[in-house]
């Protein structure tokens, strides 16, 4: 059988160029720094906040665009929860899920469907590359595709986090047919081989291994899981603090003993930042965003942009339309390429047995 070990690495080397890419594709369709007057765009929402670390390449500063992209997405999950509620503001919103009849559970439950069921877009379907939108209201069509996208985004943050190797995998679904959309030809290939692994051509024992193996959990708790491939660079970033510190001593032998030690230094640290109330060494400095928060919902709700306005664009985005990137997907052009693909896949991997 062919080395499946070399080939499940490669598949967990993944997390940090996927969101890289995922972030591009989000920016190149949404982000435009000459929208600073569109009300409820992104670049008008990051100048709203004073989030200059925000920048149009987001290769330069990957974790300030993701942390940005985080909050705007929950900022457009509750004004569209306050729209659907027909409240006023967030507080209006936490009095109707509190009033009396049903539990607040129910009343959240209630809001999240329709929401869902409203206001995410992000769907294929067979004629899905025929249909066009029948709205008018461009400025609601932003807000939507910004929440779809969004919520896609945090989905796979979130499915990392907890471990669940199964949502990892449909968010991959997704993916795969976004980078068919934008011509990210290397990347859906990627997408499609892990799909083809799992499902056609690993033995179930890899197969489970590849679905589950992708995570670390470096402090034991529950939703502290990071990709392989991320802890790997929290390690290779701390072996090169410590070789800086070797000075004269930077020897062969020194190198390769840091090396070693380099799991136990790790450990020593976490441990040395928990006990002290310092920042643990592996995790990104959390700031209050409180404040932010209730400034992008308090901006989205007064605009109204999940309130049906015939007419309304911005000037920026003058006809876009949610879930355009997978209309543009042709399921005969989608299929003839699968096969084609699945092909070369499925006869690379007999030839390796």
């Amino acid at each position: 059988m062919c080395d499946n070990t070399h080939l499940m690495c490669k598949m967990l080397v993944i997390y940090v160029a996927l969101l890289l890419l995922i972030d591009q594709v989000v920016w190149k369709r949404l982000y435009d720094g000459s929208s600073v007057m569109d009300s409820g765009s992104l670049f008008q929402l990051r100048t709203l906040i004073n989030r200059r670390n925000v920048v149009s390449d987001v290769s330069k500063n990957l974790t300030a665009c993701e942390e940005f992209m985080e909050l705007v997405t929950v900022g457009h999950v509750l004004a569209a929860a306050i729209h659907i509620a027909g409240a006023a503001d967030i507080a209006g919103l936490s009095t109707n899920i509190l009033s009396p009849g049903n539990s607040p559970m129910m009343n959240i439950i209630s809001i999240t469907k329709t929401l869902c069921h409203q206001m995410v877009t992000l769907v294929f379907t067979k004629d899905a590359s025929k249909a066009r939108s029948s709205s008018n209201d461009h400025v609601m069509e932003y807000a939507k595709e910004t929440l779809s996208l969004g919520l896609l985004l945090l989905e796979f943050k979130d499915a990392v986090r907890e471990g669940d190797g199964n949502r990892v995998l449909r968010c991959w679904k997704f993916f795969f047919l976004i980078f068919h959309a934008t011509q990210h030809k290397n990347y859906c290939l990627e997408a499609f081989n892990l799909l083809m692994q799992y499902y056609y051509v690993l033995p179930p024992r890899y197969a489970q291994q590849m679905l589950w193996g992708r995570f670390i959990n470096s402090e034991g708790k529950p939703g502290h899981n990071i990709s392989a491939d991320l802890h790997m660079e929290h390690l290779n970033r701390l072996l090169k603090r410590t070789i800086s510190h070797l000075g004269a001593n930077k020897t062969p032998q020194a190198i390769e003993r840091a090396g070693k030690v380099l799991g136990v230094l790790n450990d020593i640290l976490i441990e040395f930042d928990q006990s002290t109330g310092g920042h643990a060494s592996s995790m990104h400095t959390i700031r209050s965003e409180a404040e932010d928060l209730i400034k992008v919902v308090t901006e989205l709700s007064e605009k109204r942009v999940f309130t049906y306005e015939s007419g309304r664009k911005h000037k920026t985005f003058p006809s876009i339309e949610c879930n355009k990137l997978l209309k543009r997907i042709k399921e005969k052009k989608l299929q003839k390429w699968m096969t084609t693909n699945a092909s070369k896949i499925l006869k690379c991997s007999y030839l390796c047995r």
